[in-house]
Formats: structure tokens, C-alpha cells, sequence
């Protein structure tokens, strides 16, 4: 009994890690456009721990192999998200989380009723790729909504990260003349812009960058540019969310397939572990063969 719950509060333990990395992601959808190594570091760190939730909960129905444990651990792991994320959105990444352990369950159990030569490759990998997309669909879901939610409330508006590193590789600045990037505009027509700002609606711009003092070119670059992003996804704001969600889930699928190269290795480092310190045993069985002779 003791071999066969040793790994459920190891994977309870590491889901409620994995459970409270996401909160801050469905927070803001910033780190989706950010280009930044902390960011990436955070895309990398919830796909490590998404991909170790996925192992030891396959090994620990490897070892279980009975729905009356696994079960309980897969209906309490569902509730954890609930601690950490808002009621609705807890409740609905639990219940996406509980319909791929159930899942991971049932399909894994069937391969282990049916195989004829044990190897943890060939039965427990599958399984553990087919529950990490399974909780990166989840995960995907619930920041769509969440994200669904920020955006009808307060708009949605392209970070200036983004638009400082499209600019960096946009040779703008270095194609104006001299005198350009020495431009300022004369006292007398800011005051005639700003009493007129139907103007620069006209271009797409917006009036407030009259108030920023000093308007460089840089500034006013970056403020077209911004200004004119806005207007040409004004129309698609309602797809916005479902594109964060792809994105989301194309950038956690990919990081996550690249680790599962890992995953052969570990799990016959673990088995030879297991085997050698006698935590498990293999037995060889004969069985006759029945075939036709003519």
C-alpha cells in the first residue's frame, strides 16, 4: 500500500506549485508579447512543472493501478487550482483538470491490462504527452476567459515593450535626413494643434502626444506607429483573446515538446532505480502459442 501512494502527495505537491505559477499570467496578457529572458523564464519554468505533474502522476498510476486511489488524489488536485485562482476561473481549470486525469487514467490502465513486455517508453510516455496537452488545453481555456474578462473591462492596448523592440529592428530613425532628427515643432503651431486636435485624428493620431514636452522623433514615431496598431485591430477586438489563448498554448506545446526529449531517459534511469533498490520486480512469464499446422 505504501509503494502504491508513495508518489500521490509528491504529484499533489508539485500541482499546487504548478497551480499558483499560473496566477500571475492570467493577470495580464504583457508576458505573451514580452521579449524579454524573464519572461521566457516563466513560459519554461510552468512547462517543466507541467511536464513533471504529467510524470508522476503516470508513474503513480503505474504503481497504483486502482481507481479508488487514484481517484481521491485526481478529485483533491482539481480543488487546489481553487485556492489560488477566482472562484469561476478555479472552477473551471479544476474541472478541465479532473477530465484529463480521468482520461490519463483510463487510457493508461488499459495499456497496462493488455501489454506483453513491460517498457516504460513504449506505455508511460505516450500517456504523460497526452496529459500535458491535455492540462495545456486547460491552462489555455481559463486564461482565454480570464483574459476575455480584463479586455472587456479596461480595453485592450499593445504594450510599449513591443513597440520599443519593433522599432529597435526598424531602420527609422537612421533613414530621416540630419535635420530631421532635430525636428521640433514652432511654439505657435503646437498651441494651433492642440486647439484643433481633429487634426491629428484625421492621420491617426492621438492628441495626447502634444502634451508629452519635447516631442522628439522618437516619440512621435512611436506613438504613430502605436496609434496606428490600435486602430487597425480596433475591429478584430473580440478575437484578441482567442489569439492570446493559441498563442499561449502554441508557446507552452512547443517549450514542452522539447522537453520531452527528456523524458525517455529519466524514465529509464527511474525503472533501473526502482529494479535495482528492489522497489519493484519483473517476472518472466511462458505462454503456449496456439498455431495451425496444415
Amino acid at each position: 500500500m505504501l509503494k502504491k501512494l508513495i508518489l500521490a502527495p509528491v504529484f499533489l505537491t508539485v500541482f499546487a506549485f504548478l497551480a499558483s505559477q499560473i496566477v500571475p499570467f492570467l493577470k495580464s496578457y504583457d508576458i505573451i508579447f514580452s521579449l524579454s529572458s524573464n519572461s521566457l523564464i516563466q513560459l519554461i519554468i510552468l512547462a517543466f512543472l507541467i511536464l513533471i505533474s504529467g510524470l508522476i502522476f503516470n508513474l503513480f498510476i503505474t504503481f497504483a493501478q486502482n481507481w479508488k486511489m487514484v481517484l481521491p488524489v485526481a478529485l483533491f488536485a482539481s480543488i487546489l487550482p481553487m485556492l489560488f485562482l477566482e472562484p469561476v476561473l478555479g472552477l473551471i481549470f479544476g474541472l478541465g483538470v479532473l477530465i484529463s486525469l480521468s482520461l490519463t487514467y483510463l487510457t493508461l490502465t488499459n495499456k497496462l491490462k493488455t501489454y506483453f513486455t513491460f517498457n516504460p517508453n513504449a506505455l508511460i510516455s505516450p500517456s504523460i504527452k497526452q496529459l500535458t496537452g491535455l492540462l495545456i488545453l486547460t491552462f489555455s481555456l481559463t486564461y482565454f476567459l480570464s483574459i476575455n474578462q480584463i479586455i472587456q473591462k479596461t480595453g485592450f492596448q499593445i504594450p510599449d515593450s513591443l513597440i520599443d523592440t519593433a522599432l529597435k529592428f526598424t531602420p527609422i530613425e537612421s533613414s530621416l535626413p540630419q535635420e530631421t532628427s532635430q525636428f521640433s515643432i514652432p511654439p505657435e503651431q503646437l498651441e494651433l494643434l492642440k486647439q484643433n486636435p481633429d487634426l491629428l485624428k484625421q492621420y491617426g493620431l492621438d492628441p495626447k502626444i502634444l502634451d508629452t514636452p519635447q516631442n522628439t522623433t522618437a516619440n512621435l514615431v512611436k506613438q504613430t506607429v502605436k496609434d496606428q496598431l490600435q486602430n487597425f485591430i480596433k475591429p478584430y477586438l473580440n478575437f484578441i483573446p482567442a489569439v492570446l489563448a493559441l498563442l499561449l498554448f502554441i508557446s507552452l506545446q512547443s517549450l514542452v515538446s522539447f522537453l520531452n526529449l527528456l523524458i525517455h531517459p529519466i524514465l529509464w534511469i527511474i525503472f533501473y532505480i526502482l529494479e535495482k533498490t528492489g522497489f519493484i520486480r519483473f517476472e518472466i512469464e511462458q505462454r503456449p502459442v496456439k498455431k495451425m499446422v496444415s
